[in-house]
């Protein structure tokens, strides 16, 4: 029924998380030299991108040939595509000629949707349900602060305030830091632990009273629902949700934590307004009826 493509995290998590509900779904990332791609794919009618193809120039060719051969689009916009398009004239340009090609425009939060009207691109609320959420559980009594700060590409170092980081780290010497998605190799601070990728952040949540993520721009993010989801307190930066103490600054990010540390609080309030906004399982069925009209139009 639908090739789920882009994300290399998301969206494998999508494809499976869709297969219990008995979609057929398969992850692929697709080769502009795999002659036999088309026959690959010729029994699936829908394509989900997660993350836009208009802001690469492999992810045009792919999307004409995709159109080319007749298949249903659909477009999961993430916050780093939108500042592409925002910042980048040529795809910026590109991402308006290549709209007609996409049959449902969407993006994973409102502000990204305000966004992207703002460079002529209508796009409509739609999340994707790669998330979990979790149970309220009890806050830890000792000081521990999880960050998330991947280091797999260079970029990321800069883009996730790395260096902001390692100032409060040095400013909170008394509190643990647990740093996820990381090597460790920019830490050698003693109130660091550093972990890799894990499918189990739900007991990193646990083992905390707060969460940090600081890119310089964010859409929905998985860690954001999760970390509240569970009661824990999320600083964000540069995003628009009441349920975030959002940072603009070191300032901030300081005086937000310390506030956090000094009087930790079970936040229930926007653990259970998540829980309702973000319900998974209506997300879910709204997104396989998206899937199920455009293959029926595809049909026709």
């Amino acid at each position: 029924m639908v090739i789920i493509l882009g994300s290399p995290r998301a969206a494998p998590r999508l494809v499976k998380h869709m297969k219990n509900y008995g979609i057929n779904a398969v992850y692929t990332s697709p080769s502009l030299r795999d002659i036999n791609f088309k026959k690959k794919i010729r029994s699936h009618k829908v394509i989900h991108y997660i993350g836009s193809p208009t802001v690469t120039l492999h992810g045009i060719l792919t999307l004409l040939r995709f159109k080319i051969w007749k298949k249903k689009v659909i477009v999961s916009w993430r916050g780093t595509d939108v500042v592409i398009a925002n910042k980048k004239i040529i795809f910026r340009i590109l991402t308006r000629i290549f709209q007609s090609f996409i049959d449902y425009n969407s993006a994973l939060a409102p502000h990204l949707v305000a966004e992207l009207e703002q460079i002529g691109v209508k796009t409509v609320v739609t999340p994707i349900p790669t998330f979990s959420l979790y149970k309220i559980r009890e806050l830890p009594s000792q000081k521990k602060v999880a960050v998330y700060l991947p280091d797999k590409f260079s970029y990321q170092w800069d883009w996730f305030q790395g260096n902001l980081i390692k100032k409060i780290i040095k400013e909170f010497p008394d509190v643990e830091f647990i740093i996820t998605a990381n090597s460790g190799k920019n830490f050698s601070e003693k109130n660091v632990r550093c972990i890799d990728w894990t499918e189990k952040m739900e007991e990193v949540y646990a083992q905390v009273q707060a969460v940090i993520r600081l890119p310089f721009h964010d859409g929905l993010s998985c860690t954001i629902l999760e970390t509240v989801s569970m009661g824990r307190k999320m600083i964000a930066w540069n995003v628009v949700f009441p349920f975030c103490k959002v940072a603009k600054n070191y300032e901030d990010v300081k005086k937000y934590l310390k506030e956090v540390l000094e009087n930790p609080i079970l936040d229930v309030n926007n653990s259970q307004y998540v829980h309702k906004k973000y319900e998974k399982e209506k997300i879910t069925q709204d997104l396989i009826a998206v899937y199920n009209k455009l293959e029926k139009k595809n049909n026709l």
